[in-house]
């Protein structure tokens, strides 16, 4: 063990490329246990620590370098569900889609690579300590690099109960900034061992121990974490006193096809499978029925759909919430019609009392950036991606719908990972008492990118002080109470039909996060915009040593 442990250290503090390159790959795999395995949450805490060691004192273009090969060791191995994801969605070949992957990890790769570049620069140009600076670029980069599937640090960390409480205050993004303070401050305590000795053990060794920096960032550490266990314990017993309802979950794993799919057999438009499980969940005494995004239902579009489904319903005395393709004429001429993708709710009586029309669509997968005003580059981009992209109009407004005492906020699929968005729909439904999320993840075929979904949208509950329910077409689904503990998650690539009952509160209606959503990520924008600011003032070298 100690020679391992001295090949290692000598590694850490190589000069060599070669052996930089591999710690930095090494890095960013740790990174991703904390999203392959949610259990392993705590790797996120110090997965940044090899990779600061590599980037210290070494110049910019090899700091960029070193923090791409991080990037391209995190993002291969969590998000390597992308080369299933483009056979399904495209039908390319393995070879082919390996290498589309291949140069979306290099894409995705760039968000490490800058906050490296950025931290580095920031270090050496500006008279701020690095404690402050590593946790302001991995927030802001993290927040802000455009990307198609986005990832937050905090979003491994959801069961971890104890650091997520405090994301009612700051959103995920404080989460972020305490994961990366955590890493910042190891980095350095790791890096000090560097020039110990026995000899050197004295008095002035403690003290630098002992410094404010040290004692200010533990502090820091120490309240969040501090608060996290008093308002988890709070929480738990403040649930126990709450109502429950009782929720249905359905979950009809449908495969996913670019071609146009047929009802299942023995079933019809009018009777889909989601209906006859339906049925067995309201004998169970289901208050409400959630079917997640999935095929179409023609609900919309037909007149004799909806009033089997109004038959239906009213027969069985629950509420009814589903998702479906609402198709809209277009009076401009330009196109046949318009489509919205579309969360509906059927009350007792069998009557629809809302929909709501989805507002932030999948990029390439419901619209084209840019284009889609433009038919002719319009035409070209469809070309490429083919059947996949199924071109949704953006809806308005957001939605709030009543089932018994629940006021349900819908979310379709991709909205869950926003919590801007999801927050917005909570102070606007002002009376909203439980998220409901309906997705179909059925693309990314039977990897973990499920699993990463749903594990995102457990912050969104704690975030907005409000109980969850995640239903998703392939699954897991999820149920989570205000605090964030996962009370029911289905089996994966399961068919079946689930009752959960789900604690909620009536006079329960968000959050400080959910009022005021872009305060914190805001402050950080500003400070960040500082510390560029000084930057460019004339050159000078400062050197972050703990004094």
């Amino acid at each position: 063990m100690e020679i391992a442990h001295q090949a290692f250290r000598k590694m850490i503090f190589s000069r060599s490329l070669q052996q930089q390159t591999l710690v930095s790959l090494f890095s960013g795999g740790l990174l991703s246990l904390s999203y392959l395995n949610a259990d392993l949450y705590l790797f996120a805490w110090f997965a940044f620590v090899p990779l600061l060691m590599v980037i210290n004192q070494v110049g910019l273009k090899r700091t960029y370098w070193l923090g791409m090969v991080f990037g391209i060791g995190f993002y291969t191995s969590a998000a390597y569900w992308v080369v299933d994801f483009l056979m399904l969605s495209k039908g390319y070949g393995k070879v082919v889609s390996v290498i589309w992957a291949i140069i979306f990890w290099l894409y995705c790769a760039q968000l490490t690579a800058l906050v490296a570049l950025i931290f580095n620069t920031l270090k050496r140009r500006t008279p701020i300590h690095e404690f402050l600076i590593f946790p302001l670029v991995v927030v802001t980069l993290y927040s802000i690099f455009p990307m198609l599937f986005s990832v937050q640090l905090g979003e491994s960390q959801s069961r971890f109960l104890s650091a997520i409480q405090a994301t009612e205050f700051v959103g995920v993004y404080g989460l972020d900034a305490m994961i990366a303070l955590a890493n910042i401050v190891l980095f350095r305590l790791f890096s000090s061992l560097r020039f110990r000795t026995l000899a050197s053990n004295n008095v002035s060794t403690q003290a630098q121990g002992l410094n404010r920096y040290y004692v200010f960032s533990g502090l820091v550490l120490i309240v969040w974490f501090a608060y996290g266990v008093f308002a988890n314990w709070s929480w738990e017993k403040k649930i126990e006193h709450w109502e429950t309802a009782r929720v249905g979950i359905v979950q009809p794993n449908e495969a996913p096809s670019l071609e146009y799919l047929n009802v299942f057999p023995g079933y019809s438009r009018a009777y889909p499978p989601e209906m006859e499980m339906t049925e067995r969940l309201a004998s169970g005494g289901a208050e409400l029925v959630v079917w997640p995004e999935a095929r179409y239902k023609a609900y919309f579009d037909r007149l004799h759909v909806r009033a089997v489904y109004k038959d239906s319903i009213s027969k069985l005395k629950t509420n009814l919430l589903f998702q479906d393709i609402e198709r809209v004429s277009d009076d401009s001429g330009e196109r046949p019609y318009h489509q919205y993708n579309v969360a509906g709710m059927i009350d007792t009586k069998g009557n629809l009392i809302g929909h709501y029309q989805k507002i932030k669509r999948v990029a390439f997968g419901e619209y084209v950036p840019l284009v889609s005003d433009f038919p002719k580059a319009r035409g070209v981009v469809e070309g490429f991606f083919g059947k996949f992209l199924n071109e949704m109009e953006k809806g308005s407004s957001y939605q709030s719908f009543g089932a018994a005492d629940l006021r349900i906020i819908p979310l379709i699929c991709y909205e869950t990972m926003f919590p801007e968005f999801v927050a917005g729909a909570v102070e606007k439904a002002e009376t909203g008492n439980i998220l409901v999320g309906l997705s179909s993840n059925g693309w990314f075929g039977t990897t973990v990118q499920p699993y990463q979904h749903v594990n995102a949208s457990v912050l969104r509950a704690v975030e907005n002080r409000l109980p969850l329910v995640h239903a998703v077409n392939n699954g897991p689904s999820v149920a989570v109470q205000a605090n964030g503990k996962i009370i029911f998650m289905s089996d994966y690539h399961q068919a079946g039909g689930y009752i959960v009952d789900i604690p909620y509160s009536k006079d329960n209606q968000g959050s400080f996060f959910s009022l005021h959503p872009y305060l914190f990520i805001y402050s950080v924008y500003f400070l960040l915009s500082m510390l560029i600011f000084l930057s460019l003032s004339p050159v000078r070298t400062f050197h972050h040593r703990l004094t």
